[in-house]
């Protein structure tokens, strides 16, 4: 929605009263020409901001809460189990998001590659594994077959691809994980996905 000119003129003045307030307490610590010198640098940030197009501007870093934000607009429910892993129930499947490795960055080793120091193998078993019991309480909770929970194991720092497979798990960074799921083709309808998260939060919550 377009900004109205009160809006504007009462924002501007906002900023103004900043930038003031800023420079006074500089020169309250420090001297006249500091006061003025942080006035002008404040109010040159506030513009800075404005006119730099949004396009050009560095990206807000990924949190759980974002991550999670941005996959609630495409479409997925989440459901969390324990501290670090959350369900994911949505247009393109059920998916198990595991960010336990999220400060560590993917590497190659000696004969296999690594998540932080450990093996990448020995995250990609315990996921897997994990996945697989709630791809079964799922199945016995709707009474029926239901799509595969594909765990997805959520990493920092530069990979070889956007999204790296290693055998029946994704590997990928935040911002890969919402395009990836995003990009996937629609298997289940709301209500059905309403179902799913619903059965997996009775489990979660109960066990």
């Amino acid at each position: 929605m377009p900004e109205t000119a009160g809006a504007t003129l009462a924002r501007l003045a906002v900023r103004a009263l900043i930038a003031c307030s800023a420079g006074v307490m500089a020169t309250g610590f420090l001297h006249w020409r500091a006061g003025v010198l942080v006035a002008a640098l404040t109010a040159l940030s506030f513009v800075l901001v404005s006119t730099v197009p949004a396009s050009l501007r560095i990206p807000a870093p990924y949190g759980r809460g974002k991550l999670l934000r941005e996959l609630r607009r495409h479409g997925y429910r989440s459901v969390a189990d324990g501290l670090s892993r959350y369900v994911v129930v949505g247009p393109g499947g059920v998916y198990l998001l595991d960010t336990r490795a999220w400060p560590h960055t993917v590497s190659r080793g000696p004969g296999d590659w690594r998540i932080g120091a450990h093996p990448a193998s020995r995250a990609v078993r315990r996921v897997v594994e994990r996945a697989g019991r709630l791809e079964r309480v799922a199945e016995s909770a709707v009474g029926t077959p239901v799509p595969s929970v594909v765990p997805v194991i959520i990493v920092a720092g530069r990979l070889p691809e956007p999204v790296m497979r290693a055998g029946p798990a994704v590997i990928a960074r935040p911002r890969g994980v919402v395009q990836y799921l995003a990009g996937q083709p629609e298997v289940l309808e709301p209500e059905w996905c309403a179902e799913l998260a619903a059965a997996m939060a009775e489990y979660l919550d109960g066990r």
